[in-house]
C-alpha cells in the first residue's frame, strides 16, 4: 500500500540523518578487470588495497565495495571471503556477481538475471531475482573448464556457484544477485572476445545494471530498517522497566504506532505512566483507536 511504502522510505531517510551512517550496503565480486571497469567508473570506486591477487575498490561513502577475483570457482570463493573479511559487511549487505557468460539460446549483448545455478556434480542453487523486470531470467551452469558446446545450457560461466555458496553463508537469498551479459555462443566465437569488447558489453548495459542495483540498494535499506530498534525504544526502556517479553512487545508497538504518531506525541501520551506494562497498554489502545482508510491507497 502507498501509505506503508511512503512510511518505510520516510523512515529510511530519517534514520540516515539520525544515525549519520549509510544504511545500505553492496558488495561486488567480478572475475575480470575488464568486466569491472564499467562498474568501477559508474559507481566512482577507488583502489582500497594493493593486493595483487584480489584488488579491492570502494566508493567514498563505503556503500559499494568491489573485488576482482580472477577466473574460476576457487578464485571466486577466496576473493568473496577476502572481501567479506576486509570490508565493513553488515547483515543487510547485498552481494552482486556480474560478468560475461556463454549462452546457447540468448542474443549477444543481452543482460540476464540468474534464477538457477547448477554444476557438473548435479548440484543446484536457486537465487531469488528481482520480481518485476523486462530482463530475461536464465539458468546458469558453472563449469571448471571452458565450454565451447553451448547446445545443452542457457548460460555458462566458471564462478557463479562458488560465489553463491560462499555468500549464502553471510546473507539471505533475497540479497544475492547474479547478472550475466551474453558474450559468446553458437554465432559468436569466444576467441573473438577481447578487452574492448568485454568493456563495451558491460557499458552498453549500464542503465539496466543500475536499475537492478537500485532495487538491491533499496532492499538492503529496508532490511536495515527492519533490523533496527525504533528510535524511541532506548529512550523509553531507560525510563520504565520492562521484562524481556515486554521489550519485544514494546518494539512491535513502536513500529506500528509510527504510522499514526510522531515521536513527540508518543512520549506525550505515556508521560504519566508509572510502570512499563501501563506504557504497553496505552500504546496498544492508541493503535486500536487509530483507523487507517486504505480505500484510497
Amino acid at each position: 500500500k502507498n501509505i506503508m511504502k511512503n512510511f518505510f522510505f520516510g523512515q529510511i531517510k530519517l534514520m540516515s540523518k539520525k544515525n549519520k551512517i549509510n544504511n545500505f550496503s553492496v558488495r561486488w565480486v567480478i572475475a575480470l578487470k575488464e568486466e569491472a571497469k564499467t562498474i568501477i567508473n559508474h559507481y566512482e570506486l577507488r583502489p582500497f588495497n594493493e593486493n595483487p591477487l584480489f584488488p579491492i575498490f570502494k566508493n567514498a561513502d563505503e556503500t559499494h565495495w568491489l573485488v576482482i577475483s580472477g577466473i574460476g570457482r576457487h578464485n571466486a570463493a577466496a576473493a568473496t571471503s577476502y572481501l567479506y573479511s576486509t570490508s565493513n559487511v553488515m547483515q543487510n549487505t547485498a552481494w552482486i556477481n556480474i560478468g560475461i557468460a556463454g549462452c546457447g539460446q540468448g542474443k549477444y549483448g543481452d543482460l540476464c538475471l540468474v534464477d538457477k545455478i547448477s554444476n557438473n556434480c548435479g548440484q543446484s542453487r536457486y537465487p531469488t531475482t528481482k520480481p518485476r523486470t523486462h530482463l530475461p531470467k536464465m539458468n546458469l551452469f558453472t563449469s571448471d573448464v571452458p565450454i565451447n558446446d553451448y547446445s545443452s545450457q542457457e548460460l555458462i560461466d566458471m564462478e557463479g556457484i562458488a560465489f553463491y555458496d560462499i555468500v549464502s553463508k553471510f546473507t539471505s537469498n533475497e540479497l544475492i544477485c547474479l547478472i550475466k551479459v551474453i558474450s559468446d555462443g553458437p554465432e559468436n566465437n569466444i576467441k573473438s572476445l577481447n578487452r574492448d569488447k568485454i568493456i563495451d558489453l558491460l557499458k552498453s548495459n549500464i542503465n539496466n545494471i543500475e536499475e537492478i542495483v537500485s532495487y538491491y540498494e533499496k532492499l538492503s535499506q529496508l532490511d536495515f530498517l527492519n533490523n533496527q530498534k525504533p528510535y524511541l525504544f532506548t529512550q523509553i526502556t531507560s525510563n520504565w522497566h520492562f521484562t524481556v517479553t515486554q521489550k519485544y512487545k514494546l518494539e512491535n508497538l513502536l513500529r506500528r504506532i509510527k504510522v499514526f504518531l510522531c515521536d513527540k506525541n508518543v512520549l506525550e501520551i505515556i508521560k504519566d505512566c508509572k510502570k512499563g506494562n501501563s506504557v504497553l497498554n496505552i500504546l496498544d489502545l492508541k493503535i486500536k483507536q487509530s483507523e487507517v482508510d486504505w480505500s484510497n491507497s
